[in-house]
């Protein structure tokens, strides 16, 4: 029989894929194939069974629509009057699954009469395959019973629910939607802007009774506006899917940055291992569900009578369009009114007849220049503004933005996205409704808001260029002072921001910034107090409209230390941590009055502090903590136990006290231990006291980034590292796995260049060694062996992992504690770290500054 054939003649069609240009097209002969074995294979099985009239196959679901992606299910209805037996339909029903199954398709299949149909119209999900019903073979009478006694009689209320949910459930996760709808991994079927968005429409249009009832097909129904592009689009989107089966061998929407390339590559836009082709083939994607956004937007606005014009004037005539066109957007900013859809639909079209000029139109660019200064839903606008082609036309620097793909795991939108989110956020701290109070205290002290808004307009405008995103920012931002005639005072405002705004969360995330020459270095950058406050602002609603969950509690809490630490500065002029006279001083005073410690206590503790190395020691310790370090020390020598470890929660983390014996092991052990739980080492510090013994401060939080950390993992930790002293646990092993089922995701080659930097040039007494490889589990500890094999001293690290890549800081000094200045030994080092990263050969670059 044909076993196989099916599956032969659907491989021998995937090809096919790369030369049609329409995903319809392409599904529908998929679906031609599938049908031509069903009907061949069922006249063969029903001879000799005198079915008559009794039986029909009907497609329904998306193989009803005839939109069958290559690795799709098999939807079918076996249709029946109920004068069959049971055993007649199992074999009909079960030879002709077979089959499929043989030929390696997933079958969804029911057995009802017309009667049954209408026990199964309570889920959406069954309602809508049903409307996408089909006939296949068998009993044409029965179908067309099915068609008049069924479909035709579903009750009105039923039809009537389901539609106002789906124009509901549109409105609300399209329209009305705060969170960027282009993401960087797209479900192409399931998320906003995807296939089943535009199928939600054509199921309500399906229910018409004025549709035609045409035999299948998304588009043999007549939709409100002007649905070419949508169709466009529609085609485009299938048959990305189809080729996305097709690579992954497999039922497959999810368009993850690991076949994006061979996606691209299938369809036609060149090499996969090329950028040029990747950004073609996502800016296309892009464009084509932008296309999908607006026709839903126009068409809700339709069905739900949203449709009053509020456009006063036609926008015809050319002397008036620029200002008509920005005054529309300033009076719905004011008035706070929701523009109609249509209406945006008019500008839309109007924005393909503004020249170049329209950017340095005096009275636009000051009506411009009024919105920002409104402080009143300035995202919002914007936002409306950018999907009508306006903003990118006033300012094209942010323009060249739209729809450009970040090939990043950190970066989950596109630039143009990820920008106007910033913006959102920018209106709930306007509307002070920000989430975290501390944020929104600093952000109600601000001036200058239009200045802000401009910058985080054009903050990432850069990245269109290769080099250094915001130096290059920086350079359009002056172009886009001396167009709007910006004051020196502002423009020099608009570039630092600019050229700056990821200078905060570098310093945080891979420098020491309890370090007092840090603070002074930094806080001198600021012309003013405001400038600080706009940029931590900027940091803060940037970093959060990365990606969900990328501004951690971890995140936010050494952020606002470093902005209170360079603010504190500035307000006093001096370094903020004060001389160590003065520590000495404030440490003195703590113990007598807060302790009630006699003088000679308190000089044995003071002398106790001042002699720990490094000296940082009492910078990054208050004087609480000294005591308590002093104390427990003292406690753990009497115990005559090979360590003692307390832990003491904080918002964002929490940090772990190890005191023992100067053994370096004790840090390859804290290191493969945390590692092997399943937990993240975001922050380490080692200090040492004169009679040498160490202490250990680490901060920890769990896999998301947050302090929330059990007792129980604490006792984990514990238990673990006595077990590595004692030598019950091999700590190499420990390293290399973990607890918890953690499945890194693959990085395409070429997406981030690894390094490893070395800065002699920020100590006098330490190296700053930099790393950015992929991250994996036991890394940190392999590179930390590797420094303690080359003999050197760790005094600080900083973790910061991006999603797949770790950005790891190290403070390092030889034996004799200086930094490192044999450009031999930095090669060698720098050469064994990419080898324990597991990085390709000659893959990783390496910068030294002296």
């Amino acid at each position: 029989m044909m076993k196989s054939e099916l599956k032969a003649k659907l491989q021998r069609t995937f090809p096919k894929a790369k030369t049609v240009s329409s995903g319809r097209l392409f599904t529908r002969q998929l679906s031609n194939l599938v049908d031509e074995s069903i009907r061949t294979l069922f006249n063969e099985v029903s001879e000799g069974i005198p079915l008559k009239d009794h039986l029909c196959l009907i497609a329904v679901g998306g193989y009803g629509r005839r939109e069958l992606a290559p690795y799709s299910d098999i939807d079918l209805l076996y249709l029946h009057d109920g004068k069959l037996s049971d055993k007649v339909l199992s074999e009909i029903i079960s030879k002709i699954n077979t089959f499929l199954y043989n030929n390696e398709k997933e079958v969804g299949h029911s057995c009802r009469t017309i009667k049954e149909s209408f026990k199964y119209l309570d889920q959406i999900e069954t309602f809508h395959a049903v409307l996408d019903s089909r006939f296949l073979v068998g009993s044409e009478i029965l179908f067309q019973k099915y068609k008049s006694e069924f479909l035709a009689k579903i009750p009105e209320k039923t039809i009537k629910t389901y539609n106002d949910w789906k124009l509901s459930y549109l409105r609300e996760r399209i329209i009305n939607s705060y969170n960027p709808i282009l993401l960087s991994e797209p479900n192409i079927k399931n998320d906003p802007l995807g296939l089943r968005d535009i199928q939600h429409m054509y199921w309500i249009e399906k229910t018409n009774p004025l549709a035609d009832s045409a035999d299948g097909g998304i588009f043999d129904f007549y939709l409100i506006g002007d649905s070419l592009t949508l169709l466009s689009a529609y085609d485009f989107l299938l048959l990305t899917r189809s080729a996305l089966h097709i690579i992954s061998g497999r039922k497959n929407d999810r368009l993850d940055l690991g076949l994006q390339g061979e996606v691209a590559e299938y369809l036609g836009f060149g090499p996969k291992n090329e950028i040029k082709t990747l950004e073609s083939f996502m800016s296309q994607f892009y464009k084509a569900q932008k296309e999908v956004y607006f026709y839903i937007g126009t068409y809700l606005d339709e069905k739900t009578n949203r449709n009053k014009k509020r456009i006063q004037r036609e926008l015809s005539n050319p002397e008036s369009l620029y200002d008509d066109i920005i005054q529309f957007f300033a009076e719905s900013q004011l008035n706070e009114e929701e523009p109609s859809r249509i209406d945006l639909n008019e500008i839309r079209f109007a924005s393909h007849f503004i020249d170049d000029d329209f950017k340095n139109q005096k009275s636009v660019l000051d009506t411009f220049l009024g919105m920002l200064r409104q402080k009143k839903r300035i995202g919002h606008t914007l936002t409306l503004m950018h999907e009508c082609n306006i903003l990118g036309k006033l300012i094209p620097e942010f323009g060249a933005c739209t729809n450009f793909p970040l090939f990043s795991y950190h970066h989950q939108y596109t630039v143009d996205e990820h920008t106007l989110l910033i913006l959102r956020e920018l209106d709930v701290l306007i509307a002070d409704l920000w989430e975290d109070r501390q944020v929104q205290d600093v952000f109600n002290e601000c001036k200058h808001i239009e200045i802000l808004a401009l910058a985080i307009l054009i903050h990432d405008a850069g990245k269109v260029k290769e080099g250094d995103h915001s130096q290059y920012g920086a350079e359009l931002a002056l172009i886009i002072a001396e167009r709007f005639r910006l004051s020196e005072e502002d423009t020099e405002l608009l570039r630092f921001l600019v050229a700056e705004h990821i200078v905060m969360s570098e310093l945080s995330s891979k420098r020491d910034i309890y370090d007092p020459n840090l603070i002074s270095s930094f806080a001198k950058q600021f012309s003013s107090e405001n400038t600080l406050r706009l940029l931590y602002i900027l940091t803060i609603i940037d970093t959060k409209s990365v990606g969900q969950g990328v501004l951690t509690n971890w995140k936010k809490e050494i952020l606002h230390f470093l902005f209170i630490s360079t603010l504190t500065y500035l307000q006093k002029k001096e370094i903020t941590a004060d001389t160590q006279e003065r520590i000495e001083s404030t440490l003195e005073t703590y113990l007598i009055e807060k302790e009630g410690l006699s003088l000679e206590q308190t000089e044995h503790i003071v002398n106790f502090g001042m002699k720990i190395k490094p000296s940082s020691y009492l910078h990054y310790n208050t004087p609480r903590r000294v005591f308590q370090h002093f104390s427990l020390l003292y406690e753990w020598k009497n115990s005559k136990l090979p360590f003692r470890i307390i832990a003491e929660r904080e918002p964002a983390f929490v940090t772990l006290s190890i005191f023992a014996n100067a053994d370096k092991q004790m840090l390859l052990y804290l290191s493969g231990t945390i590692s092997s739980l399943g937990l993240s080492l975001v922050g380490l510090r080692l200090f040492r006291t004169e009679e040498n013994q160490l202490i250990l401060q680490a901060q920890v939080t769990d896999e998301y980034g947050s302090g929330e950390i059990a007792e129980q993992q604490i006792a984990d930790i514990e238990s673990t590292l006595a077990d590595c002293i004692e030598g019950k646990i091999n700590i190499e092993d420990l390293a290399s796995t973990t607890n918890i089922w953690k499945t890194l995701p693959q990085i395409p080659d070429g997406m981030v260049e690894e390094l490893v930097k070395f800065a002699n040039d920020l100590s006098e007494t330490y190296s700053v060694l930099e790393v950015r490889v992929p991250d994996s589990i036991g890394l940190v500890y392999r590179i930390l062996k590797t420094l303690l094999d080359f003999e050197l001293e760790v005094i600080f690290v900083r973790i910061s992992t991006s999603a797949d890549f770790a950005y790891d800081s190290f403070h390092i000094q030889t034996k004799n504690g200086k930094k490192i200045e044999d450009a031999g030994l930095l090669l060698a080092i720098k050469e064994k770290i990419l080898s324990v990263a597991r990085v390709k050969e000659n893959q990783g670059i390496m910068e030294i500054s002296f």
